[in-house]
């Protein structure tokens, strides 16, 4: 589908521009067509008038003549330049008659060629509000020696025509670019619809699949599961009903998380969160750098949060404590040669809302900002043996509980987050994750 809107509107954008061009090419043909055939017209006329005169220009009945002429052809001028190159008539201005003249100058070339013994055509050119263009004629005496040059001289009147064709010409092409900019827009915004669309369904056919997908592996881990939690119950019982050992109690609480996970991923393609409660986040935060601080030491990864006096938030225990498992586990596998993370939080008030907000950076190598755009998207990872499905899973939840995840990467001025806004960072390396979550 987008393949042939984009070659609709390309043929679109060529009969446009073709029909633009053929328009200029018409109106260039017909210029050089009517100024031909009026340079052939004058230059008819000067090599008659030439002809009758036979070089005596100055004799009574002569000046009758050439007014006639000039009357009967409709021409705005009839002169006549002697060897000194002053007019030796001119029908128009006769006080210009023993003189020289600027308009002689432009078409010096063609007089002097003409005193050579060759009719020569002038240029077209504008003057006064008037196209004009001449035609010179030799004016020989009876020894066929040149003795002045007749000038016939026209006013271009078809050339209004065409200036008047040319604007309308550029009228039209005014609002050819307009029309070819508002196909061209419309076509982008159909296209990144539909783009919008494909995404939207494709998202959709991955959540259907990601459900199918989460209770067939729900169903296999939970049996075992819950095989082991009765199993810690009967352990407890039999060697810890007399001892204070937490280590059975741990088994079922961790069992019992795993559990939560497990049906958080079944239910991925949610978008309400689990059982709510009032949350204190430096507790839920402290516990996952607890419960993580050993894998980091592992790798060598210093952990360290500053998190004082939050207030609480509305959600789901298990769910929140998964987002933070992940992106802390996200910053440590980040930094397989040590380095360091650091979680730290604080409150915001924006539009008269106030809300709680969680950075977790890391010092690794960072995010290409050319998949940054995608990393919320499920089953996208740039790990060898990612699932692709933690951040998709972080953004879920958040989105869940109405908050926000932005997440910025190396000299990257600005957060990128799971709706396309834009926060801010001044991290040289490594990532920033943001988590907001409303009080």
């Amino acid at each position: 589908m987008r393949k042939f809107t984009f070659w609709a509107v390309a043929l679109a954008v060529l009969v446009i521009v073709a029909f633009n061009v053929q328009g200029w090419l018409v109106l260039a043909r017909t210029s050089r067509v009517l100024e031909k055939e009026l340079g052939d017209r004058l230059q008819a006329v000067a090599t008659t008038l030439a002809t009758v005169l036979a070089g005596r220009f100055d004799t009574p009945g002569s000046e009758r003549l050439l007014v006639s002429v000039m009357e009967e052809n409709g021409l705005f001028n009839l002169y006549i330049v002697n060897d000194r190159l002053e007019y030796a008539v001119n029908l128009r201005n006769k006080e210009l008659v023993g003189q020289s003249d600027p308009c002689l100058e432009l078409d010096m070339t063609e007089i002097l060629a003409t005193f050579s013994g060759l009719p020569t055509q002038s240029r077209l050119y504008e003057a006064g509000g008037y196209y004009l263009k001449s035609a010179y004629a030799p004016l020989e005496d009876g020894e066929a020696s040149v003795v002045a040059v007749l000038g016939v001289e026209a006013d271009a009147t078809f050339f209004s025509v065409l200036t008047g064709f040319r604007n309308s010409l550029l009228l039209v092409n005014v609002l050819s670019l307009l029309a070819i900019t508002a196909v061209v827009l419309v076509s982008v915004g159909f296209a990144r619809h539909a783009l919008r669309l494909e995404r939207a369904a494709s998202r959709a056919n991955t959540l259907a699949l990601m459900g199918q997908m989460s209770a067939a592996v729900a169903h296999e881990i939970k049996n075992p599961l819950g095989i082991i939690r009765a199993a810690a119950e009967r352990l407890k019982k039999r060697y810890g009903a007399k001892g204070d050992d937490e280590t059975f109690d741990y088994i079922q609480e961790e069992v019992d998380r795993l559990a939560g996970v497990v049906s958080n991923y079944l239910g991925v393609g949610t978008s309400r969160p689990g059982e709510t409660e009032p949350l204190d986040m430096d507790e839920v935060v402290n516990g996952v750098i607890g419960d993580l601080r050993h894998q980091a030491e592992k790798k060598n990864v210093e952990l360290s949060a500053s998190l004082d006096d939050l207030p609480r938030v509305v959600g789901n225990r298990n769910e929140i404590r998964q987002v933070f498992l992940n992106l802390v586990l996200n910053g440590i596998q980040a930094q397989p040669d040590g380095g360091r993370l650091e979680v730290s939080a604080g409150v915001e008030r924006k539009r008269g809302k106030e809300w709680v907000v969680v950075w977790v950076r890391d010092q690794g190598p960072g995010i290409d900002k050319k998949v940054l755009n995608r990393v919320f998207e499920p089953f996208y990872t740039t790990k060898e043996k990612g699932s692709g499905l933690g951040l998709f899973v972080v953004k879920r939840i958040i989105e869940a509980h109405r908050g926000r995840v932005l997440i910025g990467s190396g000299r990257i001025q600005g957060f990128k987050d799971s709706s396309g806004g834009v926060g801010s960072s001044d991290q040289a390396r490594g990532t920033t994750v943001e988590v907001r979550l409303p009080v």
